[in-house]
């Protein structure tokens, strides 16, 4: 029973750390749109939601600990599950930067259509700018955001996996 306990124990700093990290990524993202002025396009919003679901997922498993210890592991492994998405999605969405494939038509400026109506043009035209996906706002040695973004969930899955289940935890 003591080692079961300590198993769960040794969760606590891996489910802060999901959390932590999760909103470390956010902070770097609202900082580069509120500091820096990079507006972000529909994709760029959507690779955010799992950081989100994240921060609930690693508190959620903090708490459990005291509480619920065997649902500690599930929720470790539905916030690795939720890296990964992430870093399917921002996978996505350097294929659209890098024209491999067509983006949502709402942000590459295929939105235009021959059969467009007066009205529905005008109102297209006094819409906000439409920030577009497939146009990388910012690079640095020659990756975007949505880059970065995809090697840090997939790395940040990764680490999760392995210290849900590496060696170096207690086992039961």
């Amino acid at each position: 029973m003591n080692k079961l306990i300590s198993y769960f124990k040794a969760h606590r700093p891996l489910s802060l750390g999901i959390a932590f990290a999760s909103a470390a990524v956010l902070c770097a993202a609202f900082i580069a749109q509120y500091g820096f002025g990079l507006k972000p396009c529909e994709l760029c919003l959507l690779e955010r939601w799992p950081y989100a679901v994240n921060i609930l997922l690693g508190l959620s498993a903090f708490i459990a600990t005291f509480r619920y210890p065997r649902l500690v592991p599930l929720l470790i492994a539905l916030a690795a599950a939720s890296f990964f998405i992430d870093a399917s999605i921002a996978g996505y969405h350097v294929g659209v930067e890098q024209h491999w494939w067509a983006g949502p038509s709402a942000c590459t400026g295929s939105f235009l259509s021959p059969n467009m109506t007066v009205a529905q043009l005008q109102q297209l035209l006094t819409h906000k700018d439409v920030v577009r996906c497939d146009v990388a706002a910012w690079r640095m040695f020659g990756i975007s955001m949505a880059g970065y973004n995809c090697l840090t969930a997939f790395v940040l899955g990764l680490f999760t996996v392995y210290l849900l289940k590496g060696k170096h935890a207690p086992q039961a």
